[in-house]
């Protein structure tokens, strides 16, 4: 069975999560702001996380750039640069 983390806005509550989210890390390409361009929430500003590493290669992917490289970021650190946004 795989272990999972539930985020939570400003981590209310969860003790737990936040040691999980110290030493969980990601490979990240890039963090951006941009507007959604899908789902009823298209037009709206909206912060998008890019990890590396994706093994599908999709013949129709737009960032093949982010196939490899990377920075490792543990998730806290990840989840703090998205609420600089």
């Amino acid at each position: 069975m795989s272990e999972s983390l539930t985020l939570h806005p400003q981590g209310v509550g969860r003790a737990g999560n936040d040691a999980k989210a110290s030493t969980t890390t990601l490979r990240l390409t890039e963090v951006f702001l941009s507007l959604q361009g899908e789902t009823s929430r298209a037009g709206l500003p909206t912060v998008f996380v890019r990890l590396s590493g994706c093994p599908l290669r999709c013949r129709w992917c737009d960032t093949t750039y982010s196939f490899q490289g990377g920075e490792t970021v543990t998730l806290s650190s990840l989840l703090a640069r998205v609420a600089e946004y």
